[in-house]
């Protein structure tokens, strides 16, 4: 019984870090256009706040990995945690318009070392729960991209946008505290990782190539979906967020249960994408009275594959340093090709003047 505490103590932690890796950067995206107001960024700068999180990721998964292979991989997650908070805060430090990206990029570089040494760790500590484990980190992720996103247009008129910067720390620093005091001590060595074979190894790219697509649709309509429906008022926003990002995680809570392969099926990813196609192209046309459906079906069909991509490479990797190698690999490559879309986007709406322009790279990557 002490064990099993224990375990569902450990698995608790892993998704609470998890939520905090995305809680905060998915708080900006609802506050956007009153940072563009209060900093006077164009619709273009403004886009690229949400790519400066892509590009980091990409750029800092690599060393994260290298980092997991030479320190511990509790310790590697416990400083990070820590920094993630401190970073949040720092976004408010003066000048604004500067700090809000440096704050950003620096918060982001945690979350890029922490997650290599995730995927070590859930290896380590669930070598015979690893798809249970694996979704529930995913769980993790995405229902910080709901609280982040869904909740934040609730805070930000009590207490403005940077006041929700500061909650959002603070859960941060809370959760690292708890993985510091309450995560099972780490004293295995650290696994040898090899980046140039994951480079070499072709499930890399395989998993690559879904993680991007799904990335770009996703990250594209959540920045801009604010712009959408920026008339409807503040719940209505709310709740547009809700469908995008919770409700679709109420089906895929099931996925475990089933006895299919998903990860591995093709026919899953191509349902995806499908319902990703049709939720892009009625918000590209303006459909802002139904975005809340169409919400829905993206929010599903990236939910879907995110959870299936963060499974493959703790699943399909012989050890530890394997996991890290093909996680720094899909992060680092996954992220760099997802950049495009938000400032993509903004650029279209800059010449069209139409922001249903922004979702067309949404369609694309469906």
């Amino acid at each position: 019984m002490g064990w099993l505490r224990r375990s569902r103590v450990t698995l608790a932690l892993i998704w609470l870090t998890a939520f905090n890796l995305r809680s905060i950067v998915f708080g900006v995206p609802p506050v956007l256009p009153t940072i563009r107001s209060d900093l006077h960024l164009s619709f273009a700068l403004a886009g690229s706040l949400t790519s400066v999180f892509l590009l980091v990721l990409a750029v800092g998964s690599i060393p994260g990995a290298l980092l997991a292979g030479r320190f511990p991989a509790r310790r590697v997650v416990s400083v990070a945690s820590v920094a993630l908070a401190l970073f949040a805060a720092a976004r408010l430090l003066p000048p604004g318009w500067l700090w809000v990206f440096a704050g950003t990029a620096l918060l982001t570089l945690a979350v890029a070392f922490a997650q290599p040494a995730m995927a070590v760790l859930i290896r380590r500590w669930f070598p015979d729960r690893i798809t249970r484990a694996s979704n529930l980190y995913g769980n993790g992720l995405l229902l910080g991209n709901v609280g982040g996103s869904s909740l934040t247009p609730l805070i930000a008129p009590l207490v403005g946008w940077r006041g929700s910067f500061l909650a959002w720390g603070g859960i941060a620093l809370l959760g690292a505290l708890l993985w510091s005091r309450f995560a099972p001590t780490d004293t295995a060595p650290p696994p040898p990782v090899s980046i140039s074979a994951a480079l070499r190894d072709p499930r890399a790219w395989q998993i690559t190539g879904l993680f991007v697509f799904q990335n770009l649709a996703y990250f594209t309509v959540a920045t801009w979906i604010p712009f959408l429906v920026r008339d409807k008022g503040a719940l209505y926003a709310s709740i547009v967020y809700l469908c995008l990002n919770c409700f679709p995680i109420l089906p895929l809570l099931a996925l475990p249960l089933l006895r299919w392969n998903y990860p591995l099926s093709t026919t899953f990813y191509v349902l995806a994408g499908l319902l990703t196609v049709v939720g892009a192209a009625g918000m590209m046309l303006g459909l802002a009275n139904l975005a809340w459906a169409l919400a829905l079906m993206v929010g599903l069909g990236c939910g879907a594959a995110f959870v299936a991509v963060m499974t493959l490479p703790p699943l399909v990797a012989t050890d530890e340093g394997e996991a890290a190698g093909l996680s720094a690999v899909v992060f680092a490559f996954g992220y760099l090709l997802s950049v495009a879309g938000p400032v993509l986007a903004g650029l279209l709406v800059d010449r069209s003047g139409g922001v249903g322009s922004a979702f067309g790279p949404a369609v694309v990557a469906g």
